[in-house]
This record gives C-alpha cells, structure tokens and sequence, in this order.
C-alpha cells in the first residue's frame, strides 16, 4: 500500500473518520486495527504473521520481566540480551541470510573452492528494519528506567506497528510516543488545515520532483555504457535530490496524516542540503536514526569498560589530545559501519551510507585544523556568504559521490559508474540531435518535464530557505484567507496538472520503502 496511492488515500481517509466517531478512549484501538490491515496488506501468510509475533511477544514479555526485575541487576539485563537477540536473529534471518551467503561465495572464489551457496528468497513484513530497532530501544529504555514496560500487550502492538511509520519511519521512542499514540485526541480543523498542506507539500516533492528525476537518473543508470561523462555526472548529482524528495516526501505525508489525529511524530529532516559539514548534514539528515544509534550504539560503546581502559591507554601512548580521539573514532566507525548494515544485507550500503560517511567525517575532523591554518596563511575570510556556499557545495559533492555506492546494484556497478564519469562518449552525438526535444526524449524526460522539473526545483529552493527561518505553515496560516487558499489550491493543481503518475508509473517505487 503505497503512500501516493489511491488505496492508502482511502485507507487514511476512513481510519481518520472511525478515529474521531468512536468514544476517545478507543481511538488507539483504531489505530491498532488499521495498523494490522496496513502491515499485512501486501504480504499475508503464515511465515509474515510469525515474525511479528516473534518480534511482539519478544519485546513484551521481555519487557515486562525487564522491568518486574529491575532490582536485580543481573537477572534485567539477562532478559534485555534474551529479547535483543530474539529480535536481532528474526531481523538477520530475513534481511542479511543472502550478504552472508554472498561472502561466504567470496571466500570460496578466493580459496579456488568449487562451490556456490544459492540465495534464498524471505517474505518479510514492510519496514521490519524500522520497527525492530524501535523495539530493542524500547527494551533498552525499561532497563535503563527511562520508562515502564507497557503492560497491554495489544498497547504494545500498537507501538511496534503505528501504520504512517513502518513504510519510511521516522524512529520513534515509547515514553515520547506513548501519550500521543493512546491518548484521546479531539477533532481540530487546525490540525487538518496543517496536515492536509504537509501531505500536499510531500505529494508536490514526490510526484512532481522526484518521480521526474528518476526518469533521468534510472535511463542513465539502466546504460553506463551509453552515457558516460557528463551524464553519469549529472545522474550522480541529482540522485541525492531524488533521494531526499522522495524521503523527505513520504515524511511529509506521514506527519501529515498523524497530524489529522492530533498525534506529534519527531522531525526527520532539517533542510540537510543547507550543511556546510558532513557532521552538519546528518544532524539534518534522517534525524531520528541517527538519534536513535547515537543513544544506543555510539554512547553505550563510548562509556563500556572497554573504550574507558582503551582510552587511558591510548593517552598514555600518544598523549591526551589525540590518545582521546582513537576510542572516539573507533565507536564512531561501528555506529556508521552499523547504519550501513541497516540499510540492508549488501556491501553497496555498507559502504555508501555507513563507511563512507564515516571517512568524511573523520577526514572533516582530522583536517580541521591543517584547513584552518591554510586559511589563515592565505587570508580566506571564512564568514562570508563565499565560503559558506563553496563549503556547502562540497558537502552535497561528497554525499552525492558516496550514493554512488548507495544506488549502484553491486559495488562493480558502482566502480563502474565512477569510472564513467571520467570517460569520454558520444556527446556530440547526442547533442547533435536535430533539436533539444529529441535530446531530452533520449535520457528520459522532454521539454516539457525539463521545464516542470526546473520550476519544482526552484520553488523547492524558496521553501527549504523559508525553512531555515522558521517554520513555514505557520508562517503561511499567519496570512490572510485569500493568499492561503491561493497557495494551497496552487500546490493541489500543480500536484494534479504536473505530477508523474498513470500508466509508466509505479506507486510502490519509494526508495526506503525496502528498508
């Protein structure tokens, strides 16, 4: 059930409806209906119903003896292991059995083994990666006293199955959530007012911009060979763009139905391609993920025994100043290599979204002050709009190099792709079509889609700029009657007049749909 879909329009439409006719202190039973219907729309049967029952029953009764043992120390943390592993090997079995068969092929290509394991095919549940690590942070949160174990297994459900969230997230946190998702909530036309303009603006970003660049960027992608050089480069720089429209969108549209009940989900974005740092950019960037593996990877790994003798090692060797770096680098590069394994069971992703990030944060780290010396031997004013912009074009040229990897179909595909862009092709051929029209036709758009594109991106521009002041509905509820219906019939029209759907278009096509 795919969020731009007419099904889940429907969908959302009559569980927003039955969510404000039944008496408030049902409404969460509501949302646990439509949240069932929603997790097994797509895939029913006996394998999809075990594993989240194997996830639920684990999350809750091992949350419960979680907590009824809170006093002994020993015995809690023995029943947080049991329901971290519970989770974690339903979650390996499924996402990451064919990565390990996958290297296992390796080694006995290395070692001349005559042998190949064969793939296997999982049905797994939609958004099974968000919602497993939501239920280990919910276990680690009742060990940890930052909250109960909920003791309504069906509340529980709810927690783990919240429909708007399991398609794109974000990552939510039980003692942040828990007053909004079983809390009664009054009907409020300011709050439909407010979401019905986020789910426009997330349809606008999908429809309208992403959708259309994907045309380009799958056409370039689709044939390396064909097109080389300048629109292999070109494909690498506006696949980030697709990325986060297509992201950012479905966010929009999440937050936007959540909105209609009166519940508050967490920001997941904050105008990343604004960063002048890669630090910057993921604080910006799928915020609750990285909150979620900073708070239950990187700072557990930062204060364990271990890292603490390691770091008084390390000083004692290479000094204090740089002696406290290494343990910091080290869980920094298990917290990135553990986002890239998230994102799913190939190198491709380890690589692209976890170690490659975490290079250029390093790198960013380690040359800080060399940078800072050269600037001032050289005389570079570093507070001027300059500077800033040339460092925020180099964040968005790192991003879009390390989503390479991320959009590459192996990491062959992705050395392949680098390569392309520093080889010559048929340039002049292609440019030497008869006019532009059939220039555009080759790499997937026209004239037409080339001039809708550009005015998308360009009113996207003004508002993520808007953004960066404040928060942009409120601002535009601020303005008088006319002007906001004006804007908001505007988006509806644009959405219908200039969005990419029909016969070439697949609704399910959202890129972390898979994760």
């Amino acid at each position: 059930m795919a969020l731009t879909s007419l099904v889940f329009a429907l969908f959302s439409i009559i569980t927003v409806a039955i969510y404000f006719i039944v008496p408030k202190k049902i409404q969460w039973i509501v949302l646990l209906i439509s949240s069932i219907i929603f997790l097994f729309y797509d895939n029913l049967n006996l394998e999809t119903v075990v594993q989240a029952l194997i996830i639920l029953l684990s999350s809750y009764f091992c949350g419960r003896l979680i907590d009824k043992y809170k006093e002994n120390s020993k015995k809690s943390k023995a029943f947080l292991i049991l329901g971290i592993f519970l989770i974690l090997t339903q979650l390996v079995y499924l996402k990451y059995t064919n990565l390990f068969l996958s290297t296992a092929n390796h080694i006995c290509n290395l070692f001349n083994i005559d042998y190949q394991f064969k793939f296997v095919q999982r049905n797994s549940l939609i958004g099974i990666s968000y919602y497993s690590l939501i239920m280990i942070g919910y276990l680690v949160d009742i060990f940890r006293g930052v909250t109960e174990a909920q003791k309504n297994i069906f509340k529980c459900a709810l927690f783990m199955s919240y429909f708007p969230i399991l398609s794109s997230g974000p990552f939510i946190r039980y003692e942040d959530t828990k007053g909004e998702l079983y809390g009664e909530h009054k009907f409020s036309y300011e709050f439909m007012c407010s979401g019905l303009v986020r789910i426009l603006w997330g349809l606008f970003k999908i429809l309208v911009i992403s959708q259309r660049i994907g045309m380009f960027v799958d056409t370039v992608w689709a044939d390396l060979n064909a097109y080389r050089a300048f629109f292999t480069i070109a494909a690498v720089l506006f696949f980030p763009l697709q990325l986060y429209t297509n992201f950012s969108g479905s966010i929009d549209i999440i937050m936007g139905i959540s909105e209609f009940m009166g519940i508050r989900l967490p920001e997941n974005f904050t105008v990343p391609f604004a960063s002048s740092t890669m630090t910057e950019f993921w604080r910006n960037w799928h915020i609750t993920l990285g909150a979620w593996l900073r708070d239950y990877i990187f700072y557990p790994l930062q204060k364990s025994d271990i890292m603490q003798k390691l770091n008084k090692k390390c000083k004692k060797i290479f000094g204090k100043k740089v002696g406290k770096k290494i343990p910091l680098y080290i869980s920094m590069l298990i917290m990135w290599f553990a986002i890239g394994v998230w994102h799913g069971g190939a190198y491709t992703y380890i690589i692209g979204s976890g170690l490659l990030q975490f290079l250029f944060i390093f790198l960013e780290d380690v040359l800080e002050p060399i940078s800072k010396r050269i600037n001032n031997k050289l005389g570079i004013n570093t507070e001027v709009f300059s500077y800033r912009l040339y460092k925020t074009i180099r964040t968005y040229l790192l991003f879009s190099f390390s989503m390479i990897f991320f959009r590459a179909p192996s990491v062959s595909g992705a050395i392949n792709a680098i390569k392309s862009c520093f080889m010559l092709n048929n340039i002049g051929a292609l440019l030497g079509r008869s006019n532009l029209s059939n220039l555009l036709n080759n790499i997937g758009l026209d004239v037409k889609d080339f001039i809708v594109l550009s005015g998308a991106i360009f009113i996207l521009f003004i508002v993520e700029k808007l953004a960066l002041k404040g928060n942009v509905r409120k601002k535009l509820f601020k303005q008088n009657i006319v002007f906001r219906w004006t804007v908001l019939y505007v988006l509806i029209f644009m959405i219908i007049i200039f969005g990419c759907y029909g016969a070439g278009y697949n609704p399910a096509n959202f890129i972390y749909r898979q994760f």
